[in-house]
Protein backbone atom coordinates (compact mmCIF):
# COMPACT_ATOMS: atom_id res chain seq x y z
CA UNK A 1 0.00 0.00 0.00
CA UNK A 2 1.53 3.61 -0.99
CA UNK A 3 2.02 5.82 1.36
CA UNK A 4 0.01 8.61 -1.21
CA UNK A 5 -2.73 5.80 -0.79
CA UNK A 6 -2.74 5.76 3.16
CA UNK A 7 -3.12 9.28 2.99
CA UNK A 8 -5.81 9.83 0.97
CA UNK A 9 -8.03 6.92 3.36
CA UNK A 10 -7.56 9.06 6.33
CA UNK A 11 -8.48 11.86 4.26
CA UNK A 12 -11.06 10.57 2.83
CA UNK A 13 -13.27 9.04 6.08
CA UNK A 14 -12.93 13.23 7.35
CA UNK A 15 -14.85 14.65 4.06
CA UNK A 16 -18.61 14.77 4.35
CA UNK A 17 -21.12 15.07 1.43
CA UNK A 18 -24.50 16.76 2.37
CA UNK A 19 -23.53 16.06 6.23
CA UNK A 20 -22.98 12.21 4.96
CA UNK A 21 -19.68 11.22 5.72
CA UNK A 22 -17.73 8.29 2.93
CA UNK A 23 -18.48 4.48 4.74
CA UNK A 24 -15.15 2.65 4.70
CA UNK A 25 -14.63 -0.41 3.76
CA UNK A 26 -12.27 -3.31 5.06
CA UNK A 27 -11.38 -3.19 0.86
CA UNK A 28 -10.52 0.34 1.33
CA UNK A 29 -13.51 1.45 -0.65
CA UNK A 30 -15.69 4.03 0.32
CA UNK A 31 -19.60 4.63 0.03
CA UNK A 32 -21.86 7.81 0.02
CA UNK A 33 -25.21 7.09 -0.14
CA UNK A 34 -27.53 10.30 -0.88
CA UNK A 35 -31.30 9.44 -1.97
CA UNK A 36 -31.26 10.80 -5.74
CA UNK A 37 -27.24 9.12 -6.44
CA UNK A 38 -24.30 7.05 -4.64
CA UNK A 39 -20.88 8.13 -4.93
CA UNK A 40 -18.23 5.36 -4.61
CA UNK A 41 -14.31 5.62 -4.51
CA UNK A 42 -12.87 1.94 -4.68
CA UNK A 43 -8.94 1.57 -4.48
CA UNK A 44 -7.17 -1.20 -5.65
CA UNK A 45 -3.81 -2.30 -6.06
CA UNK A 46 -1.42 -1.27 -9.20
CA UNK A 47 1.87 -2.28 -9.99
CA UNK A 48 5.57 -1.33 -7.71
CA UNK A 49 3.41 -0.99 -5.01
CA UNK A 50 1.05 2.18 -6.28
CA UNK A 51 -2.73 1.91 -5.99
CA UNK A 52 -5.32 3.56 -8.59
CA UNK A 53 -8.72 5.00 -6.97
CA UNK A 54 -11.93 4.62 -9.10
CA UNK A 55 -14.35 7.76 -8.71
CA UNK A 56 -18.01 6.32 -9.20
CA UNK A 57 -21.27 8.30 -9.20
CA UNK A 58 -24.27 6.04 -10.02
CA UNK A 59 -28.28 7.69 -10.57
CA UNK A 60 -30.40 6.25 -8.43
CA UNK A 61 -33.40 6.56 -10.52
CA UNK A 62 -32.28 4.74 -13.87
CA UNK A 63 -28.58 3.10 -12.45
CA UNK A 64 -27.07 5.47 -14.91
CA UNK A 65 -23.45 6.08 -14.20
CA UNK A 66 -22.98 10.02 -14.25
CA UNK A 67 -19.58 10.72 -13.00
CA UNK A 68 -16.72 7.76 -14.05
CA UNK A 69 -12.97 8.32 -13.76
CA UNK A 70 -9.67 6.97 -12.68
CA UNK A 71 -6.55 8.34 -11.14
CA UNK A 72 -3.22 6.58 -10.54
CA UNK A 73 -2.56 7.69 -6.93
CA UNK A 74 0.50 9.26 -7.00
CA UNK A 75 -0.49 12.77 -6.01
CA UNK A 76 -2.53 13.14 -3.04
CA UNK A 77 -3.23 16.99 -4.37
CA UNK A 78 -5.06 15.82 -7.14
CA UNK A 79 -6.31 12.64 -5.64
CA UNK A 80 -8.05 15.41 -3.33
CA UNK A 81 -9.33 17.44 -6.35
CA UNK A 82 -11.01 14.83 -8.26
CA UNK A 83 -12.93 13.83 -5.14
CA UNK A 84 -14.00 17.31 -4.54
CA UNK A 85 -15.58 17.34 -8.04
CA UNK A 86 -16.94 14.46 -7.55
CA UNK A 87 -18.80 15.82 -4.42
CA UNK A 88 -19.67 18.72 -6.62
CA UNK A 89 -21.60 16.52 -9.25
CA UNK A 90 -22.81 14.35 -6.02
CA UNK A 91 -24.22 16.57 -4.51
CA UNK A 92 -25.87 18.36 -7.61
CA UNK A 93 -27.36 15.22 -8.38
CA UNK A 94 -29.43 15.35 -5.23
CA UNK A 95 -29.98 18.87 -5.37
CA UNK A 96 -31.65 18.46 -9.09
CA UNK A 97 -32.90 15.27 -8.92
CA UNK A 98 -35.95 16.90 -10.66
CA UNK A 99 -35.58 19.46 -13.45
CA UNK A 100 -37.89 22.67 -12.10
CA UNK A 101 -38.71 24.78 -15.54
CA UNK A 102 -41.09 27.79 -14.93
CA UNK A 103 -43.09 28.81 -18.57
CA UNK A 104 -44.84 32.54 -17.98
CA UNK A 105 -46.94 33.76 -20.03
CA UNK A 106 -48.58 37.43 -19.53
CA UNK A 107 -51.51 35.86 -18.01
CA UNK A 108 -50.51 32.39 -17.76
CA UNK A 109 -53.57 30.77 -19.50
CA UNK A 110 -51.95 29.43 -22.60
CA UNK A 111 -48.89 28.79 -20.74
CA UNK A 112 -50.59 26.36 -18.40
CA UNK A 113 -52.05 24.21 -20.93
CA UNK A 114 -48.71 24.17 -22.82
CA UNK A 115 -47.25 23.23 -19.47
CA UNK A 116 -49.67 20.47 -18.38
CA UNK A 117 -49.25 18.82 -21.97
CA UNK A 118 -45.26 19.26 -21.87
CA UNK A 119 -45.48 17.39 -18.02
CA UNK A 120 -47.73 14.66 -20.20
CA UNK A 121 -44.60 14.03 -22.04
CA UNK A 122 -41.95 14.01 -19.97
CA UNK A 123 -43.87 11.18 -18.23
CA UNK A 124 -44.04 8.94 -21.14
CA UNK A 125 -40.36 9.69 -21.65
CA UNK A 126 -39.60 8.77 -17.90
CA UNK A 127 -37.42 12.33 -17.91
CA UNK A 128 -37.34 14.39 -14.23
CA UNK A 129 -38.65 17.48 -15.71
CA UNK A 130 -41.46 19.41 -13.97
CA UNK A 131 -42.96 22.24 -15.96
CA UNK A 132 -45.62 24.90 -14.04
CA UNK A 133 -47.11 27.84 -15.87
CA UNK A 134 -47.59 31.67 -14.23
CA UNK A 135 -47.96 34.86 -15.23
CA UNK A 136 -44.83 36.70 -15.73
CA UNK A 137 -45.64 38.98 -13.04
CA UNK A 138 -45.66 36.31 -10.67
CA UNK A 139 -42.78 34.71 -11.97
CA UNK A 140 -40.47 37.67 -11.74
CA UNK A 141 -41.00 36.69 -7.66
CA UNK A 142 -41.12 33.50 -8.12
CA UNK A 143 -38.18 31.24 -6.78
CA UNK A 144 -36.76 27.51 -6.99
CA UNK A 145 -36.48 27.17 -10.45
CA UNK A 146 -33.80 25.92 -12.89
CA UNK A 147 -34.89 27.68 -16.26
CA UNK A 148 -36.99 29.76 -17.48
CA UNK A 149 -39.35 29.48 -20.53
CA UNK A 150 -41.19 32.86 -21.96
CA UNK A 151 -43.65 32.38 -24.20
CA UNK A 152 -43.38 34.33 -27.26
CA UNK A 153 -45.40 36.93 -26.38
CA UNK A 154 -43.87 37.94 -23.12
CA UNK A 155 -40.04 37.37 -24.73
CA UNK A 156 -39.79 41.45 -24.06
CA UNK A 157 -39.63 40.90 -20.36
CA UNK A 158 -36.71 38.70 -20.74
CA UNK A 159 -34.42 41.50 -19.38
CA UNK A 160 -36.57 42.51 -16.27
CA UNK A 161 -36.87 38.35 -15.78
CA UNK A 162 -33.12 38.14 -16.12
CA UNK A 163 -32.44 40.65 -13.47
CA UNK A 164 -34.69 38.65 -11.38
CA UNK A 165 -33.54 35.61 -11.65
CA UNK A 166 -29.76 36.25 -12.36
CA UNK A 167 -28.60 32.50 -11.84
CA UNK A 168 -31.24 30.81 -13.68
CA UNK A 169 -31.47 30.18 -17.34
CA UNK A 170 -34.09 32.26 -19.10
CA UNK A 171 -35.09 32.18 -22.33
CA UNK A 172 -38.24 32.49 -25.11
CA UNK A 173 -39.86 29.45 -26.77
CA UNK A 174 -39.95 29.17 -29.94
CA UNK A 175 -42.68 30.74 -31.93
CA UNK A 176 -43.45 27.78 -34.58
CA UNK A 177 -42.95 25.21 -30.98
CA UNK A 178 -45.35 27.33 -28.82
CA UNK A 179 -47.89 28.25 -31.45
CA UNK A 180 -48.34 24.67 -32.72
CA UNK A 181 -48.38 23.46 -28.98
CA UNK A 182 -45.74 21.29 -29.85
CA UNK A 183 -44.60 19.71 -26.35
CA UNK A 184 -42.09 17.43 -27.59
CA UNK A 185 -40.22 19.87 -29.41
CA UNK A 186 -40.11 22.26 -26.80
CA UNK A 187 -38.94 19.57 -24.42
CA UNK A 188 -36.29 18.43 -27.34
CA UNK A 189 -34.88 22.06 -27.32
CA UNK A 190 -34.87 22.01 -23.31
CA UNK A 191 -32.49 19.01 -23.14
CA UNK A 192 -30.04 20.27 -25.97
CA UNK A 193 -29.85 22.89 -23.73
CA UNK A 194 -29.18 21.63 -20.48
CA UNK A 195 -26.44 18.72 -22.28
CA UNK A 196 -28.21 15.89 -20.38
CA UNK A 197 -25.09 13.34 -20.94
CA UNK A 198 -27.63 10.04 -20.54
CA UNK A 199 -29.03 11.91 -24.14
CA UNK A 200 -28.29 9.34 -26.88
CA UNK A 201 -26.08 12.10 -28.68
CA UNK A 202 -23.05 9.89 -29.00
CA UNK A 203 -24.44 6.72 -32.04
CA UNK A 204 -23.00 6.32 -35.15
CA UNK A 205 -25.21 7.61 -37.60
CA UNK A 206 -23.44 9.72 -40.39
CA UNK A 207 -22.34 8.38 -43.50
CA UNK A 208 -18.87 7.51 -44.15
CA UNK A 209 -18.47 9.04 -47.93
CA UNK A 210 -15.02 9.86 -48.22
CA UNK A 211 -12.33 6.48 -47.97
CA UNK A 212 -12.14 6.11 -44.17
CA UNK A 213 -11.20 2.19 -44.78
CA UNK A 214 -8.04 1.60 -42.53
CA UNK A 215 -6.26 -0.82 -39.98
CA UNK A 216 -5.42 1.47 -37.08
CA UNK A 217 -6.73 1.54 -33.37
CA UNK A 218 -7.49 5.46 -32.92
CA UNK A 219 -9.09 7.33 -29.75
CA UNK A 220 -11.00 10.24 -30.66
CA UNK A 221 -11.42 12.57 -27.27
CA UNK A 222 -14.04 15.15 -26.88
CA UNK A 223 -14.24 17.83 -24.67
CA UNK A 224 -17.64 20.42 -24.83
CA UNK A 225 -18.15 23.42 -22.27
CA UNK A 226 -21.53 24.10 -21.04
CA UNK A 227 -22.74 26.94 -18.83
CA UNK A 228 -22.73 24.69 -15.47
CA UNK A 229 -20.30 22.09 -16.79
CA UNK A 230 -18.24 20.36 -19.22
CA UNK A 231 -18.84 17.00 -20.70
CA UNK A 232 -15.74 14.52 -21.42
CA UNK A 233 -16.81 11.95 -23.89
CA UNK A 234 -14.32 9.49 -26.23
CA UNK A 235 -14.70 6.74 -28.39
CA UNK A 236 -12.34 3.98 -29.67
CA UNK A 237 -12.36 3.40 -33.72
CA UNK A 238 -10.51 -0.22 -34.84
CA UNK A 239 -10.44 -0.34 -38.09
CA UNK A 240 -12.69 2.90 -38.91
CA UNK A 241 -15.55 0.78 -36.46
CA UNK A 242 -16.88 2.64 -33.40
CA UNK A 243 -16.39 -0.67 -30.53
CA UNK A 244 -16.51 1.22 -27.39
CA UNK A 245 -17.98 4.80 -25.83
CA UNK A 246 -18.75 6.81 -23.44
CA UNK A 247 -19.14 10.26 -21.70
CA UNK A 248 -18.81 11.61 -18.05
CA UNK A 249 -19.99 15.33 -16.95
CA UNK A 250 -17.91 17.58 -14.99
CA UNK A 251 -18.56 20.16 -12.54
CA UNK A 252 -15.85 22.43 -15.12
CA UNK A 253 -13.25 21.86 -17.75
CA UNK A 254 -10.09 20.53 -16.81
CA UNK A 255 -7.64 19.11 -19.42
CA UNK A 256 -6.01 16.97 -17.06
CA UNK A 257 -9.17 14.94 -17.04
CA UNK A 258 -7.85 13.52 -20.53
CA UNK A 259 -4.94 12.26 -18.68
CA UNK A 260 -6.96 10.74 -16.53
CA UNK A 261 -8.96 8.88 -19.14
CA UNK A 262 -6.08 7.91 -20.85
CA UNK A 263 -5.13 6.07 -17.23
CA UNK A 264 -8.14 4.19 -16.96
CA UNK A 265 -8.41 2.54 -20.91
CA UNK A 266 -6.41 -0.58 -19.40
CA UNK A 267 -9.69 -1.38 -17.14
CA UNK A 268 -11.47 -1.27 -20.04
CA UNK A 269 -9.41 -3.94 -21.92
CA UNK A 270 -7.45 -1.10 -24.26
CA UNK A 271 -3.63 -0.66 -23.63
CA UNK A 272 -3.18 2.67 -24.77
CA UNK A 273 0.42 1.81 -26.42
CA UNK A 274 -1.23 -0.13 -29.00
CA UNK A 275 -3.37 3.01 -29.55
CA UNK A 276 -1.83 4.23 -33.26
CA UNK A 277 -2.77 7.76 -32.43
CA UNK A 278 -5.04 10.17 -30.15
CA UNK A 279 -7.55 12.67 -31.25
CA UNK A 280 -8.41 15.07 -29.34
CA UNK A 281 -11.20 17.57 -30.42
CA UNK A 282 -11.25 21.28 -27.93
CA UNK A 283 -13.19 23.86 -27.80
CA UNK A 284 -10.76 26.89 -28.41
CA UNK A 285 -8.23 27.63 -30.71
CA UNK A 286 -5.76 24.71 -30.61
CA UNK A 287 -2.26 25.20 -32.11
CA UNK A 288 0.88 22.63 -32.42
CA UNK A 289 -1.25 20.88 -29.30
CA UNK A 290 -1.09 24.35 -27.04
CA UNK A 291 -5.00 25.63 -26.13
CA UNK A 292 -5.56 28.97 -25.86
CA UNK A 293 -9.07 29.31 -24.36
CA UNK A 294 -9.70 32.75 -22.06
CA UNK A 295 -12.11 32.07 -19.03
CA UNK A 296 -10.80 28.43 -18.85
CA UNK A 297 -6.91 29.14 -18.42
CA UNK A 298 -4.82 31.61 -17.53
CA UNK A 299 -1.67 30.56 -20.28
CA UNK A 300 -2.14 28.13 -23.27
CA UNK A 301 -2.04 24.77 -22.09
CA UNK A 302 0.10 22.05 -23.79
CA UNK A 303 -2.07 19.52 -23.97
CA UNK A 304 -0.93 17.57 -27.14
CA UNK A 305 3.01 17.53 -25.40
CA UNK A 306 1.49 16.25 -22.06
CA UNK A 307 -0.19 13.36 -23.74
CA UNK A 308 2.70 12.80 -25.68
CA UNK A 309 5.42 12.51 -23.37
CA UNK A 310 3.42 11.14 -20.97
CA UNK A 311 1.87 7.82 -22.96
CA UNK A 312 4.65 8.26 -25.91
CA UNK A 313 1.79 8.17 -28.63
CA UNK A 314 1.19 10.32 -31.48
CA UNK A 315 -1.50 12.94 -30.27
CA UNK A 316 -3.84 15.30 -32.54
CA UNK A 317 -5.26 18.37 -30.72
CA UNK A 318 -7.98 19.91 -33.06
CA UNK A 319 -10.77 22.78 -33.06
CA UNK A 320 -14.44 21.43 -32.22
CA UNK A 321 -15.60 22.70 -35.25
CA UNK A 322 -12.96 22.61 -37.26
CA UNK A 323 -13.06 18.57 -36.50
CA UNK A 324 -16.84 18.83 -37.41
CA UNK A 325 -16.48 20.66 -40.87
CA UNK A 326 -14.36 18.46 -41.29
CA UNK A 327 -17.18 15.51 -40.39
CA UNK A 328 -19.63 17.40 -42.99
CA UNK A 329 -17.32 16.98 -45.78
CA UNK A 330 -16.29 13.37 -45.47
CA UNK A 331 -20.02 12.44 -44.52
CA UNK A 332 -20.63 12.88 -48.25
CA UNK A 333 -19.12 13.50 -51.59
CA UNK A 334 -21.11 16.15 -53.43
CA UNK A 335 -19.45 19.00 -52.09
CA UNK A 336 -15.86 19.77 -51.99
CA UNK A 337 -15.68 23.35 -50.45
CA UNK A 338 -18.07 23.52 -46.94
CA UNK A 339 -18.41 25.70 -44.19
CA UNK A 340 -19.98 24.64 -40.82
CA UNK A 341 -21.11 27.16 -37.70
CA UNK A 342 -21.96 26.00 -34.23
CA UNK A 343 -23.60 28.24 -32.13
CA UNK A 344 -25.32 27.45 -28.50
CA UNK A 345 -28.52 29.33 -27.18
CA UNK A 346 -26.72 31.93 -24.34
CA UNK A 347 -23.21 31.08 -25.25
CA UNK A 348 -21.42 34.52 -25.79
CA UNK A 349 -19.96 33.00 -29.13
CA UNK A 350 -19.85 31.06 -32.17
CA UNK A 351 -17.22 28.25 -33.99
CA UNK A 352 -16.51 28.26 -37.31
CA UNK A 353 -14.69 25.80 -39.85
CA UNK A 354 -14.35 25.54 -43.23
CA UNK A 355 -13.21 22.84 -45.84
CA UNK A 356 -11.65 24.39 -49.19
CA UNK A 357 -11.33 21.94 -51.64
CA UNK A 358 -11.00 19.18 -49.37
CA UNK A 359 -8.49 21.12 -47.10
CA UNK A 360 -9.02 22.02 -43.47
CA UNK A 361 -8.63 26.17 -43.45
CA UNK A 362 -6.55 27.24 -40.45
CA UNK A 363 -4.97 30.48 -41.23
CA UNK A 364 -1.95 31.62 -39.19
CA UNK A 365 -1.67 30.14 -35.74
CA UNK A 366 -5.28 28.56 -36.55
CA UNK A 367 -7.01 31.37 -35.83
CA UNK A 368 -9.15 31.03 -38.85
CA UNK A 369 -13.12 30.07 -37.89
CA UNK A 370 -13.57 32.67 -34.65
CA UNK A 371 -16.72 34.23 -35.36
CA UNK A 372 -16.37 35.43 -31.75
CA UNK A 373 -14.46 38.72 -33.08
CA UNK A 374 -16.84 39.83 -35.34
CA UNK A 375 -20.28 38.38 -35.13
CA UNK A 376 -20.97 40.52 -32.22
CA UNK A 377 -20.59 43.80 -34.25
CA UNK A 378 -23.67 43.72 -36.22
CA UNK A 379 -26.76 45.34 -35.03
CA UNK A 380 -28.58 43.69 -32.89
CA UNK A 381 -32.52 44.89 -31.55
CA UNK A 382 -32.15 45.37 -28.73
CA UNK A 383 -28.36 44.39 -27.90
CA UNK A 384 -26.17 40.91 -28.57
CA UNK A 385 -26.48 40.22 -25.14
CA UNK A 386 -30.21 39.22 -25.63
CA UNK A 387 -30.15 38.29 -28.73
CA UNK A 388 -27.83 34.85 -27.71
CA UNK A 389 -30.91 34.25 -25.67
CA UNK A 390 -33.93 34.24 -28.26
CA UNK A 391 -34.77 32.53 -31.83
CA UNK A 392 -35.07 35.82 -33.80
CA UNK A 393 -31.59 37.03 -32.30
CA UNK A 394 -29.95 33.30 -33.07
CA UNK A 395 -31.30 33.66 -35.88
CA UNK A 396 -29.85 37.15 -36.75
CA UNK A 397 -26.41 36.03 -35.60
CA UNK A 398 -26.42 32.48 -37.79
CA UNK A 399 -27.78 34.97 -40.74
CA UNK A 400 -24.86 37.57 -40.39
CA UNK A 401 -22.05 34.93 -39.58
CA UNK A 402 -23.19 32.81 -42.99
CA UNK A 403 -23.67 36.22 -44.83
CA UNK A 404 -19.75 36.96 -44.08
CA UNK A 405 -18.21 33.76 -44.32
CA UNK A 406 -19.86 33.11 -47.65
CA UNK A 407 -19.06 36.49 -49.18
CA UNK A 408 -15.08 35.46 -48.02
CA UNK A 409 -14.94 31.73 -48.89
CA UNK A 410 -18.30 30.95 -51.13
CA UNK A 411 -18.57 27.26 -50.45
CA UNK A 412 -20.56 24.95 -51.95
CA UNK A 413 -22.61 24.13 -48.64
CA UNK A 414 -23.32 25.57 -45.48
CA UNK A 415 -23.86 23.85 -42.70
CA UNK A 416 -25.83 25.13 -39.49
CA UNK A 417 -25.88 23.65 -36.00
CA UNK A 418 -27.33 26.85 -34.45
CA UNK A 419 -29.50 26.46 -31.24
CA UNK A 420 -33.47 27.34 -32.34
CA UNK A 421 -32.03 27.39 -36.20
CA UNK A 422 -34.01 25.09 -38.06
CA UNK A 423 -35.83 26.56 -41.31
CA UNK A 424 -33.39 26.95 -44.03
CA UNK A 425 -35.88 28.47 -46.32
CA UNK A 426 -36.27 30.81 -44.00
CA UNK A 427 -32.60 31.51 -43.85
CA UNK A 428 -32.20 31.55 -47.67
CA UNK A 429 -34.93 34.32 -48.27
CA UNK A 430 -33.13 36.36 -45.17
CA UNK A 431 -29.80 35.75 -47.07
CA UNK A 432 -31.17 36.89 -50.44
CA UNK A 433 -32.77 40.00 -49.34
CA UNK A 434 -30.96 43.52 -50.23
CA UNK A 435 -32.23 44.96 -46.87
CA UNK A 436 -32.88 42.48 -43.32
CA UNK A 437 -35.36 44.79 -41.62
CA UNK A 438 -36.49 44.23 -37.94
CA UNK A 439 -40.10 41.81 -37.71
CA UNK A 440 -41.34 45.13 -34.60
CA UNK A 441 -41.43 48.06 -36.92
CA UNK A 442 -39.81 47.47 -40.16
CA UNK A 443 -36.46 49.82 -38.87
CA UNK A 444 -33.27 48.68 -40.56
CA UNK A 445 -30.89 46.65 -39.32
CA UNK A 446 -27.76 49.07 -40.46
CA UNK A 447 -24.49 47.56 -40.49
CA UNK A 448 -21.87 49.61 -37.93
CA UNK A 449 -20.74 51.92 -41.19
CA UNK A 450 -24.59 53.12 -41.36
CA UNK A 451 -25.13 51.06 -44.70
CA UNK A 452 -27.45 48.81 -45.22
CA UNK A 453 -27.10 44.84 -44.50
CA UNK A 454 -26.81 43.72 -48.36
CA UNK A 455 -28.46 40.27 -49.22
CA UNK A 456 -26.49 37.90 -51.51
CA UNK A 457 -27.61 36.89 -55.61
CA UNK A 458 -30.23 34.11 -55.09
CA UNK A 459 -27.80 31.74 -58.04
CA UNK A 460 -24.60 32.48 -55.17
CA UNK A 461 -26.02 31.01 -52.04
CA UNK A 462 -25.04 27.86 -51.09
CA UNK A 463 -26.86 25.06 -50.60
CA UNK A 464 -27.97 25.19 -46.64
CA UNK A 465 -28.37 22.36 -43.92
CA UNK A 466 -29.38 22.11 -40.58
CA UNK A 467 -26.80 19.57 -38.71
CA UNK A 468 -28.79 18.17 -35.43
CA UNK A 469 -26.12 15.30 -35.06
CA UNK A 470 -23.11 17.70 -33.74
CA UNK A 471 -21.43 15.50 -31.30
CA UNK A 472 -21.20 12.77 -34.00
CA UNK A 473 -19.66 15.02 -37.02
CA UNK A 474 -17.35 15.79 -34.84
CA UNK A 475 -16.31 11.94 -33.73
CA UNK A 476 -16.34 11.42 -37.24
CA UNK A 477 -13.95 14.79 -38.40
CA UNK A 478 -11.21 14.07 -35.64
CA UNK A 479 -10.91 10.86 -36.86
CA UNK A 480 -10.39 11.82 -40.55
CA UNK A 481 -8.38 14.41 -39.20
CA UNK A 482 -6.13 12.11 -37.44
CA UNK A 483 -5.99 9.21 -40.47
CA UNK A 484 -4.38 12.74 -42.55
CA UNK A 485 -1.68 13.02 -40.35
CA UNK A 486 -1.02 9.20 -40.27
CA UNK A 487 -0.77 8.97 -43.67
CA UNK A 488 1.56 12.06 -43.92
CA UNK A 489 4.73 11.53 -42.62
CA UNK A 490 5.79 15.21 -42.75
CA UNK A 491 2.77 16.31 -41.22
CA UNK A 492 4.09 18.00 -37.22
CA UNK A 493 1.64 20.09 -36.62
CA UNK A 494 -0.80 20.21 -33.87
CA UNK A 495 0.67 18.04 -31.64
CA UNK A 496 1.91 15.40 -33.85
CA UNK A 497 4.99 14.00 -32.74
Amino acid sequence: MGNVGTEFRTWLVAQRVRDVTPAMTSEGHSRIALTAAVGEVNIYPFEDGLEIAEYRITRVSDGEAVFFLHVLLDDLTRAQELFSQMAEVLADEQSHQTTHVLLCCTSALTTSFFATKMNEVARTLSLDYDFTAMSVQRGLKAEGFDAILLAPQASHMRPEMVAAHPDTMVFEIPAKIFGSYDAAGAIRLLMHVFRDVGAPTDRPSVRVARDLSNDNLILIITLFTMRTYSRLGYRLYDHGTPTMQGAVRKPKLDYRDVEDLLETMGGRGVNVKDLDIIGIAVPGVAYHGTITLPGVTETPYDLGSHINKRFGIRTSVDNNCNAAAVGCYVGQDKYESVMFFRHELGHIAGGLGTVIDGKLLKGRHNLAGEPKYYESLFRYKPNYEDSIWNERGMFEIARNVALTGIALISPEAFYFAVDTVDDMDEMRYALAHDVHTDDDDGECLLAPNGGPLLGLPEDMIPELYVVDDYVERVYLGEMALCLQKLRDPNYRSLGIA
